[in-house]
């Protein structure tokens, strides 16, 4: 899977085990699976790529998912936290997963909080991670 992290691209072999019926069932909802897909790849890819982990789910309206901090930060101190917004696309080339991130971009930038924002989409059908860190600037 490649990894492309503020403009710098790292591939990294990624296995899953092959699902059976049961486990094709139970994801048999293609949005349920796309969202929770890239929750848990976008994650793995900013722990590795960024060196932070998920402390806790975002609230309504700050314009992100999740909220992710340093190894060993305090979950209640939000201070040291970035804001994670997620998103995944299962069709589709590069320009999709460009024009998704873009969008995200603009969703953090809009969120009622003042934290520092991280965007990120999985593109699955292309098996590439854009995560792009967002400053306040337009």
């Amino acid at each position: 899977m490649d990894i492309e992290s503020n403009g710098v691209t790292n591939t990294h072999s990624v296995e899953f085990p092959k699902p059976d019926s049961r486990i094709l069932n139970a994801w048999a909802n293609d949005i349920d699976t796309t969202e929770d897909g890239a929750y848990g790849v976008s994650l793995a890819a900013v722990e590795v790529e960024e060196k932070l982990i998920a402390v806790r789910r975002a609230e309504t309206l700050t314009g992100a998912d999740w909220y992710v901090a340093p190894i060993g930060t305090d979950p209640d101190d939000l201070e040291s936290c970035f804001r994670l917004e997620v998103s995944g696309v299962d069709r589709g080339g590069r320009s999709v997963v460009n024009a998704r991130l873009q969008q995200k971009i603009i969703q953090t930038r809009r969120g009622a909080s003042n934290l520092p924002a991280i965007a990120s989409v999985v593109g699955f059908k292309e098996k590439t991670v854009a995560i792009q860190k967002v400053s306040d600037e337009k």
